[in-house]
């Protein structure tokens, strides 16, 4: 009959050496509950801990804390924090000029230009997708913004009508007002053409007649935009040179830029506009005809003006996708910042026969007229 004293319940008494390991065990595992390395007191194998160990000290490397998969005993559950992310050089983009504009606290210390250019950019007038690359972005909107020298006198004029070198005027002259912080003027010396003033929205309508006639220097009508409007003359009578010498002698003290639409005007206003300009801009089609009209124009700037007609920029406006596309093969001018030719795409805007409007119109549009006010900014610098 078995020994009821030896806790078996009846079965064979239990060999020692088992019985003294299986508490052996038991104390393990309430010495690593408690955070303590059995180990440490002889008593075999670690058991891992249900509890966090204690915070590592400074010099020591610090150890993750245990996570449940399952609650075990009534352990309560721990949340770790998603360990950091490692960092990885990667090349540093440059920012762009909006991306420095829009950038927020984070950006540098931008010029007191910062409100013109926030206004661009809402009007539409730059976005920043119109630049071809960050750097012809960067290029284009340093070039406009160049510190001028002196006032400046630029012709706008065509070898033949309806290519557009009014609504160009007024696009280079929108540009300027809107990447700098002086004032642009666009003055029509042409004689029976449409009032500049009524076209593109400004405040009141003064032509160069009622401007010259005035005893006082006053201000032009401005656009929505800030640019100043002044009219050509009507049918009845045409500008004379002294018309055209007056207005400039009034509205150059107060407009860096003063942007003369010539177009094909053949008259004595319009020679007198090329010859008081430090620069031209010539607009022509695609083409053989619109090649046929630049050499026409070009000859006649260099028989009035040399100089101008050296520094002259050469507008190239497209009504299609294959003459533009024929067109920036032959320039090679579709990317990078050209001085020279400026090839300016189809617009289905424009092509309704609506005023020029920075909002509505195309960016590659609004990308070009901002390359010809570059090419015209700079020519303070180059000469």
């Amino acid at each position: 009959m078995a020994d009821e004293g030896n806790g078996t319940g009846g079965d064979e008494p239990v060999d020692p050496t088992i019985r003294d390991r299986r508490l052996a065990q038991g104390a393990a595992g309430d010495l690593a509950r408690m955070g303590i390395d059995p180990r440490s007191l002889g008593l075999g194998e670690a058991v891992a801990p249900r509890r966090p160990a204690p915070e590592p000290e400074d010099d020591l490397e610090p150890r993750a804390p245990v996570v449940y998969l399952r609650p075990q005993d009534g352990a309560p559950q721990q949340t770790v924090p998603a360990p950091a992310p490692q960092e990885v050089d990667e090349p540093v983009r440059a920012p762009s000029e909006l991306e420095r504009q829009l950038g927020g606290a984070a950006a540098p210390p931008v010029p007191r230009q910062t409100s013109r250019l926030l206004k661009t950019v809402a009007r539409g007038l730059v976005t920043p997708d119109a630049a071809v690359t960050m750097q012809t972005e960067r290029e284009i909107v340093d070039a406009v913004r160049q510190r001028q020298t002196d006032r400046r006198i630029v012709t706008f004029l065509s070898g033949k009508g309806g290519v557009g070198c009014t609504t160009v005027a007024v696009g280079v002259g929108t540009a300027f007002m809107a990447m700098r912080e002086d004032r642009s003027v666009v003055v029509d010396v042409q004689q029976g053409t449409p009032s500049l003033g009524e076209a593109f929205g400004a405040d009141a309508v003064r032509s160069v007649g009622s401007l010259v006639a005035e005893a006082e220097a006053t201000s032009p009508p401005v656009a929505p935009s800030g640019l100043g409007l002044v009219d050509g003359s009507g049918w009845d009578r045409g500008l004379t040179r002294s018309d055209v010498v007056g207005v400039l002698d009034r509205l150059r003290a107060d407009h860096t830029f003063n942007l003369l639409d010539t177009g094909n005007d053949g008259g004595e206003a319009g020679h007198a506009a090329i010859a008081r300009a430090d620069q031209a801009v010539i607009v022509t089609g695609p083409g053989e005809l619109g090649v046929a009209a630049l050499r026409t124009a070009i000859e006649r700037v260099r028989q009035v003006n040399p100089v101008a007609a050296s520094v002259s920029v050469h507008v190239v406006v497209c009504p299609h996708e294959q003459s533009y596309r024929e067109a920036l093969r032959l320039t090679g001018s579709s990317t990078g910042l050209s001085t020279s030719v400026v090839v300016v795409p189809p617009d289905p805007y424009l092509q309704e026969g609506r005023a020029y409007d920075p909002a509505r119109v195309t960016p590659a549009t609004r990308e070009a007229f901002l390359r010809i006010a570059g090419a015209i900014a700079l020519r303070s610098v180059r000469r």
